[in-house]
């Protein structure tokens, strides 16, 4: 109940800025996802074996499916640990409305400079 008793004024001038430059920020965010998008459809053409992809309909977020024997929760974790890249499992979303896909995970294709990230998932599964 704390979050909607009363906004931080720091958080509501921030808000205001945001949505007076809102085209702006759109337009920003909009150019970041398609210079990435190329970037994670080459890296899962490499690696059609183990993923089935298709990029976001719409927005920054992905849930491709991981096809390795180890399923996607090792997967995940085994990254964050090896390699520090973090990709969350589809089980940690969890809703009363329906179940988690087992097989997939959330990755996202919004921020910029995700080449490092994307190397370092080629590099873990050279490793493997």
């Amino acid at each position: 109940h704390y979050t909607s008793i009363c906004n931080a004024g720091p958080s509501e001038f921030l808000a205001a800025l945001a949505l007076r430059n809102a085209e702006r920020i759109r337009a920003r965010n909009r150019d970041i996802i398609a210079a990435n998008l190329p970037r994670f459809d080459a890296f899962f053409a490499r690696h059609d074996d183990l993923f089935e992809w298709a990029p976001p309909d719409g927005g920054c977020v992905a849930f491709p499916r991981y096809h390795g024997a180890e399923g996607v929760e090792t997967f995940c974790r085994d990254l964050v640990e090896r390699h520090g890249v973090v990709l969350l499992p589809a089980s940690i979303y969890r809703s009363q409305l329906s179940e988690a896909p087992a097989d997939r995970f959330r990755v996202g294709v919004g921020r910029r400079d995700t080449q490092p990230a994307l190397d370092a998932v080629d590099a873990y599964l050279a490793s493997r």
